[in-house]
């Protein structure tokens, strides 16, 4: 781990919010009135009317209360029966990549068949120098394409053929014969453990697929191939970011929790806060693999910072460690059932339950390494069985130093179960969980069983067990959707597949939390933001339609018309009668 240069943030800069918060105010720059303002405290008291002074809200109530705080050169908003609710924050999305990926590379995230893939690749190809790398965003599945199926190889070669093709789908990375070459591959390149190279089972020739830990491979001749140490350079990264981040606004998003975040991305995200460029508040992890980085590294690594979380102010600050992860992603989750279908780098083992990276006494070691330094874990987790060894590690500290109030965090829990609540519930752990049943289910099902697969994300147990549920997408998609998550985490609706699992569907009151204060709660902010209360942030948006009436299908399709940071808008959609002077813009 190299430590990032600078990470003291400016002492003026932190005193200055610091006095701002506590500073009381006679008059307000902005009010909102005549609204349906949905504050999501716990009460979820619903006002007609928000004054706000700099970058808080400095009363909220009734039209009159506010409408006194009104001084000449006031700018006033008529939300004319409109809905306003606080901004959303992703608890879990791997922003700079996601971004960087999306903005410079093909854009698979949104197209639905393979034909669209391959002129995706032909028109970068047209775009690039020759040799010069062409990688996609990730997001898709050969189950979501018209086709069922994935790029072939020959496909490939013709819409790239002077270019190394990188291209992230679900079951791994399909790529090019340039790229194949790059690497080094051939029929007789060894397959490493828990990885696969695929091969044509007639011709015996490499298909282009190459997925477990074998891509890994891939990653490390893509960064020796001239692309750059993390593929882009830094300047890459803040271009792709200060677009993204606008993305992520036009969604409503005006937070996000940053897990494993690489020391470039902490120095591209600092040159962003230093120039007063961020629009969407940042919580970044510290990223270590215990896989592959032994506790006595991690905790001599963390040693080296002069700073532990929460340190940083409203718009960037370190959140944890994490993700430290103790199963893979969907084709690696660790259950305690058999896969129905094994996926590519799992063939030929029937027994196949999942990947554990870890053993568990290890794994109590790094999560001791990381308590002892003085910072909290922030865990990947997604297989009911990575979830028992990670609160087992949990629970082996518990029993010297109480870890209830330290808010430490399990990511996914995917799979859930009922023998999990009672101990999270007993040590205040808080629970990050996405939507990802919402866009993935029917590889899920596949891998899994349809059973198991139909409780993905059991919200609605946790939430009735008094655990602080956060939503998040750590979706590949740019912006990260949060409407596609509120929407299933309230229907459990999928994209296509019906419903599943309705048993676990959350109210849209509790569904709003948990994309605001309970984000907020996880994050140690929950006194700044995540409700629209007096003396907080003023995070919000304008609403295009009534998020507690309108239908679940309009609920998906609701888009702010205006997001406002501390304030200062940051987003006005085209349809939007309301716009504010360059003061009240950032």
């Amino acid at each position: 781990m190299i430590i990032p240069h600078k990470m003291d943030f400016q002492a003026g800069y932190r005193r200055k919010h610091t006095q701002l918060r506590h500073q009381s105010f006679d008059s307000a720059d902005l009010i909102l009135h005549n609204g349906k303002i949905l504050t999501a405290n716990e009460s979820f008291e619903i006002v007609q009317a928000l004054a706000i002074a700099n970058d808080r809200i400095i009363a909220s109530g009734s039209d009159e209360a506010c409408m006194t705080l009104r001084r000449p050169d006031t700018t006033v908003i008529n939300l004319q029966g409109r809905c306003v609710i606080p901004g959303l924050v992703d608890s879990h999305h791997h922003f700079t990549n996601r971004a960087a990926r999306a903005h410079n590379g093909v854009r698979i995230d949104y197209y639905t068949s393979v034909a669209e893939v391959i002129a995706g690749v032909a028109e970068k190809a047209r775009e690039a120098a020759p040799g010069q790398l062409i990688l996609s965003n990730a997001g898709n599945a050969i189950e979501l394409f018209d086709e069922l199926r994935a790029p072939t190889l020959a496909e490939l070669d013709e819409a790239a053929p002077n270019n190394p093709v990188i291209l992230t789908l679900e079951d791994g990375l399909h790529v090019n014969t340039r790229m194949l070459n790059l690497a080094g591959f051939t029929v007789d390149t060894p397959v490493p453990a828990g990885g696969a190279i695929e091969r044509d089972p007639d011709s015996g020739q490499l298909t282009g697929l190459v997925a477990g830990t074998a891509t890994a491979l891939i990653w490390e001749a893509a960064s020796r191939g001239g692309a750059g140490a993390r593929i882009y350079s830094s300047t890459q990264l803040r271009e792709a970011l200060l677009w993204g981040q606008r993305q992520a606004n036009a969604v409503g998003l005006t937070g996000v929790r940053h897990p494993h975040t690489e020391p470039q991305e902490m120095r591209v995200l600092q040159s962003l806060w230093e120039d007063e460029a961020l629009t969407l508040r940042v919580a970044m992890d510290v990223g270590f693999e215990p896989h592959t980085q032994p506790p006595e590294d991690i905790a001599r690594a963390l040693s080296h910072f002069a700073v532990t979380q929460p340190f940083g102010d409203e718009w960037l600050r370190f959140h944890g460690v994490g993700e430290l992860g103790v199963d893979q992603s969907t084709d690696g989750m660790l259950v305690s059932w058999p896969y129905k279908v094994l996926p590519p780098a799992a063939r030929g083992n029937p027994n196949y339950n999942g990947i554990q990276r870890v053993d568990q006494s290890t794994y109590n070691q790094v999560i001791a390494a990381v308590a002892n330094s003085g910072w909290r874990p922030v865990i990947h987790a997604g297989g009911d069985l990575a979830i028992d060894m990670v609160l087992n590690a949990f629970e082996a500290i518990d029993a010297v130093e109480p870890v209830k109030g330290k808010r430490w965090v399990v990511d996914h829990c995917h799979y859930g179960m009922a023998r999990h609540i009672p101990r999270i519930a007993k040590m205040g752990a808080c629970v990050s969980m996405q939507y990802h049943g919402y866009m993935y289910y029917p590889i899920f099902a596949s891998y899994h069983g349809a059973e198991e697969a139909s409780h993905l994300f059991p919200a609605r147990q946790f939430i009735d067990a008094g655990i602080v549920v956060a939503a998040g997408s750590d979706y590949s998609k740019m912006p990260p959707n949060p409407w596609e998550g509120i929407y299933f985490f309230t229907t459990r609706d999928t994209k296509k597949w019906g419903v599943i699992g309705p048993e676990h569907r959350v109210t849209r009151a509790e569904a709003l939390r948990m994309y605001t204060a309970n984000g907020a709660y996880m994050s140690f902010e929950e006194d700044i933001k995540g409700t629209l209360e007096p003396g907080k942030l003023a995070d919000f948006l304008i609403l295009s339609g009534d998020y507690l009436e309108c239908t679940d299908k309009e609920l998906l399709a609701l888009r702010p018309l205006n997001t406002f940071v501390g304030g200062k808008m940051v987003f006005r959609d085209s349809r939007s009668p309301y716009d504010c002077p360059e003061s009240l813009r950032r």
